[in-house]
């Protein structure tokens, strides 16, 4: 522990009226007086539970979200309400970065 109001290292400590709150960070779960990493290949999501990324996935280098997830087939995305890779609908694309469907229309113009 650090001098972090007496939260975890890996926890935020908010201040309220004559006392504070300890909250895990994202990627790490536990009682913010004691916060622990999820294990490989899952993210935290919420402050008590860990979650396997989707079985078509691979983790990235974070795992704070299931957006972290990196789903293996193409043009699919992670869904954090079914907890699965699912196709991005027609007409978008999966942006790389943010790990989200984006639109890919592209507008002709005959004259």
């Amino acid at each position: 522990m650090t001098n972090n109001g007496g939260c975890h290292v890996d926890a935020i400590c908010t201040n309220t009226p004559g006392s504070y709150e300890c909250h895990c960070k994202p990627g790490y779960v536990g009682n913010g007086t004691e916060c622990f990493p999820c294990d490989e290949n899952e993210y935290s999501f919420n402050e008590t539970t860990c979650l396997v990324c989707p079985s078509d996935s691979n983790r990235m280098n974070k795992w704070k979200s299931i957006l972290d997830c990196n789903c293996t087939s193409f043009n699919r995305y992670p869904d954090d309400q079914t907890s699965t890779c699912l196709p991005c609908p027609f007409g978008f694309l999966l942006d790389d970065d943010s790990n989200t469907c984006q639109s890919n229309f592209i507008l002709f113009f005959f004259f």
